[in-house]
């Protein structure tokens, strides 16, 4: 991975305005294709496979004229009696009812309609019964026609004695702009400038994210024409994109400034913060992804898609941070280096005075069992209220008061009690009654909630026209966001069977307040499918990071304990009323359901950002200097600055969201932002590494069976690291120097160290006691195997550029395969395989060699035919026969084992492959341990070298 990112780090920086110009391009094409496009969100909540769902598909079916929207038009007559304006009420009723997309429009004065007149005489309503097909809103969140209808008619009655007011029409979307995202923007400048000391340093995460954040944004309002996205989608897409936006660019812009203080090239320095800083953006970024994917386990679709819709956001960042920025401090390039006379500068000397993370550092873990113990008093404290966390779908009564929902509800609520405003409909399943029996199963079901206690009133049972359903209202005492409409919804759901039993038909309850209760229910008993799947993976991941037992289950512990003080400052703020006016909550009550989910989501995501961009310093200290303590102080010296910074950020981003914020959103962002701080300040900053300095060793330990089965990720870019030291080695060696080795050790054999310099058209001659460490030694020289120590082959570093060696080396080894049924065919794949021409000439020629090869050999054989069977070669013959292909190719190096012929022919064998190798080809052999070099015939521009 780090090696991976080098590159594109390095080609970043020398092609910057290239890549530049892409990101740019992109911006603007998905910004042209999301105007063109338009918006199409959807408002509806659907939960498959809950009660309240099956219902609404039942109506849909049956009775689509009762699965339009409702709208109730409220009139308050502020003098006390509202029969003083019956009349144009009335009026305004048959007005509505002739609207087009209105089924129906109840007076309230009207006999049998007493329920729509207030007890006090005060107030009225009018009920509006659209048809399906005439939603209040259109796809771009626009009042539709029918609602602005409905409006119009009854503002006419609008005067200083008699008040409307309206439940059903949702507000008009804002046209104002809105600032939420330039005050998060605006905290996080200060914060980056107080973090670097340079406000073009300070400037660039900013400009990165924003970009981010507009392309993600676009690409949202693109993807909504074609999938169904919640109206909420963008917002958290915002939020999110933003907030690790602004963070991966702050860890790479950071780890360059520091490698530029240390006197590293511009472009070295991105390519290297790229590798190292980078390869933590990229493991962080994907547990963020696979925690909000995992939303998809809850079963609940407009959540999954929630989650799919911030996850492109978070890859989107994860890009940009990886391409877009690295692109950036290219084009700047010397530009950002710190001054000398700079703190930023100061502090990445060797004798700078202690930093205050440092002090922190030396703090926590001067007695990390008493910080331990601290930490998790305080985390337990805040925890406590988690426990009495009640959730809710917000309604109406969540909205800002004022707004025309938000009136309507509170209206309906004080004028005809609070459960209007949430009524259950009961749907019920009449297919198997006879016509005749119709009007008494219809009144069964009316009385089967008549003196239902919690119940405010019933309908008459309706049923649709051809009398297989049938629908009753059951309006509540309490409101919508009550415990105790939710035990009402529980025991009448509870009391089916029984009715089922006496009747011989069953309903089923639905409506709004049913929905946000099944959706409730649904996400509580998603939790734990969803813990396991989602933590289960991050743990593996980080165990594959940071090759450590101890590092991804303190992560894991410390996340939970994260979560829960979240949760708890939430039930504080939200339904205790704690600093409720300071953070702007509309509505004191039970928060929206999705919140804890979503939250355990999205901050396990980030509480593993910080972990890997502080544990991947210890680490790569741990790696260095194999002495735990010190790795652990050394690395949180590293890194604190920066993760602070990052909280920080990610704090006041997600803290901009709360105020003035919709219900849906604002206990969601409040979570994110106490959760955020906790997480980073007490978890990461001050519980880990004392835990990290309790464990010592242990920290870092990993049982060998499990480690030998984890892939190598390189988090600490030790390969990256590699790399650097060997092109610093061979910087001053000389043009003509093809391989050069130093202390070569081949990994899986006892051969000594090596050291060695072979110049272009060299003759490499290693003796090898073994078979086996023979091949792993040409394998390592051309590319094809790892080894230890300093070596450079075809002018590149090994193993770091094994792909570019690979492609200018060839190795022949005593293995070589049968791919066709002739020789001739054999030739010509291999021909082919080489990019060498296939025809007659170039056959004629290998088949040539190769029988003066195999005459050298001292191996008995038959001649070469090109009709023979391929499979009938011996394996000697077969190598050979690739040896006579790759002597034509047009490569640096020619690694072949010369023990494929006869003990005492070794040297008159590489003699004669030296004889058909083109001059500035460098060839490595390996010969026998009593080879004697005297037998040699070599040109006078090729050199002997022994190893």
């Amino acid at each position: 991975m780090a090696s991976w990112l080098y590159r594109i780090g390095a080609f970043a920086a020398k092609r910057h305005w290239l890549v530049i110009g892409v990101w740019v391009l992109i911006l603007v094409s998905l910004t042209a294709w999301s105007s063109a496009a338009g918006k199409h969100y959807a408002g509806a909540f659907e939960v498959p496979g809950t009660e309240s769902q099956n219902a609404l598909d039942m109506l849909d079916q049956r009775f689509a004229a009762a699965t339009g929207a409702t709208v109730n038009v409220i009139f308050t007559d502020k003098n006390g009696d509202i029969t003083d304006e019956q009349s144009q009420i009335s009026s305004v009723a048959e007005e509505l009812a002739a609207l087009s997309g209105v089924t129906s429009a109840s007076d309230p004065f009207k006999p049998g309609n007493g329920t729509q007149i207030s007890r006090n005489g005060q107030s009225a309503y009018i009920s509006v019964q659209l048809d399906s097909n005439s939603p209040v809103q259109t796809a771009t969140g626009e009042q539709s026609e029918v609602a602005l209808s409905i409006m119009n008619s009854a503002d006419a009655l609008q005067s200083q004695s008699l008040a409307v007011a309206y439940t059903g029409i949702p507000d008009a979307p804002a046209t104002g702009a809105d600032y939420t995202d330039l005050i998060g923007m605006g905290i996080s400048l200060i914060v980056l400038i107080i973090t670097f000391g340079s406000l073009l340093a300070a400037g660039m995460p900013l400009i990165t994210a924003a970009i981010g954040v507009s392309i993600s944004g676009s690409l949202l309002v693109v993807l909504s024409n074609f999938v169904t996205l919640s109206a909420t989608t963008p917002l958290l897409g915002s939020m999110l994109g933003l907030a690790v936006g602004i963070d991966y660019a702050l860890f790479i812009v950071s780890r360059h400034r520091s490698n530029l203080a240390n006197g590293m090239s511009p472009k070295q320095s991105v390519a290297v913060s790229t590798a190292t800083a980078g390869t933590a953006v990229v493991f962080a970024g994907l547990t963020v992804i696979i925690a909000l994917l995992g939303l998809f386990v809850v079963g609940i679709p407009f959540l999954g898609m929630m989650g799919l819709g911030a996850a492109v956001a978070v890859v989107i960042a994860i890009s940009i941070a990886i391409t877009l920025v690295p692109a950036v401090l290219g084009a700047f390039g010397a530009k950002l280096v710190p001054n000398a006379t700079s703190k930023a500068f100061a502090r990445e000397q060797k004798d700078a005075p202690p930093t205050l993370g440092a002090k922190w550092g030396n703090l926590v873990t001067r007695k990390p069992a008493l910080t331990v113990l601290v930490v998790l008093i305080a985390l337990v404290t805040l925890a406590l209220p988690a426990a009495q966390l009640r959730l809710t779908l917000p309604g109406a009564g969540y909205d800002a008061p004022g707004s025309i929902t938000r009136t309507g509800y509170d209206t309906m609520a004080a004028e005809f009690g609070a459960g209007v405003s949430g009524p259950l409909l009961v749907v019920a399943d009449i297919s198997k009654t006879e016509v005749t029996d119709i009007e008494s199963v219809l009144n069964a079901l009316h009385d089967e909630f008549i003196g239902v206690r919690g119940v405010a009133s019933v309908s008459p049972a309706v049923p649709n026209a051809t009398l297989d359903t049938a629908i009753v209202v059951v309006t509540p005492t309490t409101g919508p966001n009550d415990a105790a409409t939710e035990d009402l919804v529980n025991k009448l759901r509870a009391g089916e069977a029984k009715f089922e039993k006496a009747n011989a038909f069953s309903y089923e309850i639905t409506g709004s307040t049913a929905i946000g209760i099944d959706i409730s229910a649904r996400l509580s008993e998603a939790i734990l499918p969803f813990g396991i799947v989602v933590v289960g993976l991050s743990l593996l991941l980080l165990m594959v990071v940071f090759r450590s037992l101890a590092v991804p289950l303190s992560a894991t512990a410390g996340f939970v304990l994260s979560v829960l003080a979240a949760f708890g400052v939430s039930v504080a703020v939200f339904m205790w009323g704690w600093g409720a006016d300071l953070f702007g909550v509309t509505k004191v009550g039970p928060v929206v359901s999705f919140m804890p989910i979503l939250v355990m989501a999205v901050l396990f995501g980030l509480a593993m950002d910080y972990e890997v961009f502080l544990v991947s310093r210890m680490r790569e200290r741990f790696v260095a200097t194999r002495d735990p303590h010190r790795a652990v102080t050394e690395g949180f010296r590293a890194s604190a600055r920066v993760v602070t910074a990052a909280a920080l950020i990610m704090f006041s981003v997600f803290f901009s969201f709360v105020p003035g914020s919709a219900a849906l959103l604002q206990p969601v962002a409040l979570a994110l932002a106490v959760g955020v701080a906790i997480d980073a300040l007490l978890v990461r900053m001050t519980l880990i590494p004392a835990v990290m300095s309790l464990l010592g060793n242990l920290a870092w330990a990993l049982p060998k069976r499990i480690e030998r089965r984890l892939p190598d990720m390189d988090i600490e870019g030790e390969k990256v690291q590699g790399r650097l030291e060997t092109l610093a080695w061979q910087q001053n060696a000389e043009a003509d120097i093809v391989i050069d080795a130093a202390n070569l050790k081949i990994s899986g054999t006892e051969l000594p160290a090596m050291t060695f310099t072979a110049r272009r058209g060299n003759l490499v001659v290693a003796s090898v006691p073994t078979q086996v460490a023979g091949e792993l030694f040409l394998a390592a020289v051309a590319g094809r195997a790892d080894a230890r120590g300093l070596l450079v082959s075809c002018g590149k570093p090994l193993p770091y550029d094994g792909v570019r060696v690979r492609k200018q080396s060839a190795l022949v080894l005593d293995n070589v395969e049968v791919v066709e049924s002739s020789v001739e065919q054999q030739i010509v794949t291999g021909l082919r395989m080489n990019s060498l021409a296939h025809d007659e000439a170039h056959v004629d020629a290998t088949l040539t060699i190769a029988e003066a090869l195999l005459g050298a050999s001292g191996i008995s054989g038959d001649e070469y035919r090109l009709n023979r069977s391929a499979e009938g070669l011996g394996q000697a013959q077969r190598s050979i026969l690739e040896l006579a292909i790759a002597v034509q190719c047009p490569i640096e190096v020619l690694a072949f084992d010369a023990r494929i012929a006869a003990q005492q022919h070794e040297a008159k064998f590489i003699s004669r492959v030296c004889a058909f190798t083109q001059a500035n080809v460098t060839i490595v052999s390996v010969v026998s341990t009593d080879f004697e070099p005297g037998g040699l015939s070599l040109s006078r521009e090729r050199e002997l070298v022994r190893v």
